[in-house]
């Protein structure tokens, strides 16, 4: 049974990771064993090789796609690009992955560089070359932008609502370029697909007493996720939205740990760590719901 954590006792740690997943975050040039560094290629299952027919799937993100864990580490092997290659190649032929991912980036940073250590420069510098190298790309995939509101927060349960802001403004300016630049480098005819976030906060509002910053948090991700999808339609790249997968907007009632809560805050306890481990993060079974998700949008953007 899932325990539940009052999360006024973790919100400060909870509004830290604002809508993406921040702090804490592991060294992304030294990752756990197990899983893959920045820049290094991953396979789609342990029987990939450089042989794979199917085509390169190159994922961007944050920590999110690198697979963080509470306690720091990061499995990319069952992070969601992961999960992803593997659903597609079990359809088709199969994937080679880059898992570009690297926890705690920004917009900024995925573009100039800072958080991680890739040979090209950026993450974004990184995927452009081996879009740009390879004559067999079947799939780009990107989260990005949480992070940007990361600063906003100011001292445990207080969230500066002009800097929250200022963060969705800086996603709406830095997005669209990264966007162009990835469809540029992939070639018209390759799907690039834009995942959206879920909102944490819809499990803060509904299992505790309300807190100073959630309503402004959960603001922000509206403003997030509308500013990420109106990149990726300004920049003829696909956006793939988690709400459905998430019940973001079913408040049926439900019953979890014994308390009656609405279905949207019994998905987020369930996909993510946040009322067990007070952290955002996806479980395994939040990875294997955006894989899900994805890999559907893949095959309807042609990927086999």
């Amino acid at each position: 049974m899932r325990r539940t954590i009052p999360l006024a006792a973790v919100v400060a740690v909870v509004l830290a990771l604002t809508a993406c997943g921040g702090d804490p975050e592991p060294v992304a040039s030294a990752p756990a064993p197990g899983s893959t560094a920045p820049g290094a290629s991953a396979s789609a299952s342990p029987s990939a090789s450089d042989t794979s027919t199917g085509g390169l799937y190159v994922a961007l993100g944050d920590s999110l796609a690198a697979g963080y864990q509470p306690g720091g580490a990061e499995l990319r092997d069952t992070a969601y690009p992961a999960l992803t290659a593997t659903r597609l190649s079990a359809s088709g032929d199969e994937l080679t992955l880059e898992n570009l991912g690297c926890s705690g980036e920004t917009t900024t940073s995925l573009v100039k560089g800072g958080k991680c250590d890739f040979a090209a420069g950026s993450q974004l510098e990184q995927a452009e070359k081996l879009l740009e190298e390879s004559d067999d790309v079947a799939l780009v995939t990107i989260d990005i932008g949480g992070n940007d509101l990361l600063r906003c927060v100011r001292g445990g349960a207080q969230i500066d609502t002009s800097c929250v802001r200022g963060g969705v403004r800086t996603v709406e300016k830095n997005l669209p370029a990264i966007l162009k630049r990835l469809r540029a480098a992939a070639g018209p005819d390759v799907p690039v697909l834009v995942v959206g976030y879920y909102n944490p906060w819809l499990a803060a509002k509904a299992l505790d007493q309300p807190v100073k910053g959630v309503d402004a948090a959960a603001k922000a991700y509206t403003a997030l996720s509308d500013a990420i999808e109106a990149a990726a339609k300004a920049s003829d790249t696909t956006f793939v939205g988690l709400d459905d997968a998430f019940s973001t907007n079913d408040t049926t009632p439900t019953t979890i740990n014994g308390r009656s809560v609405p279905e949207n805050a019994a998905k987020i306890c369930t996909l993510t760590n946040i009322c067990t481990a007070s952290d955002i993060h996806l479980t395994d079974e939040g990875a294997a719901t955006v894989a899900r998700v994805l890999a559907e949008a893949a095959k309807e953007a042609g990927v086999s």
